[in-house]
């Protein structure tokens, strides 16, 4: 099996809410908004639904207002995740999102990256920016 690279992609999100971007990142109800077309949550078993497919993550960590990590469950390597994680510039006081994730190879982290942006413009506009 191929080690996955780690790779971080940072989204300036200007003067939004903490806590309503944290809502967005760490429910199902939020994650439905933008990231997946449904999402369901038991027990910390997040199951995102695309259409007539569906792929479940475990919440590994959450810390409230700062950043949470999922990891797939068909991850086979052990080390592989995904986290948002929120951050505030003390000057500007815009807030960052920066998400981490795992790619096997360069053609797959433009995928991916290309993944990412789109689906943070789905968030921008669920919350309105």
């Amino acid at each position: 099996m191929p080690m996955k690279d780690i790779f971080q992609l940072e989204y300036v999100l200007g003067k939004i809410s903490q806590n309503v971007l944290w809502n967005a990142l760490s429910t199902a109800d939020g994650l439905t908004c933008w990231f997946a077309d449904r999402v369901e949550e038991k027990e910390n078993i997040f199951t995102f639904y695309w259409g007539r497919s569906c792929q479940s993550a475990q919440m590994l960590l959450s810390k409230l207002n700062s950043h949470v990590r999922f990891r797939w469950d068909d991850e086979d390597d052990g080390r592989s995740y995904f986290e948002m994680r929120i951050s505030m510039s003390e000057i500007s006081e815009d807030i960052t999102l920066t998400i981490t994730d795992f790619c096997e190879s360069s053609d797959d982290m433009e995928d991916l990256t290309s993944w990412w942006n789109s689906q943070i413009e789905k968030l921008q506009k669920a919350l309105g920016m």
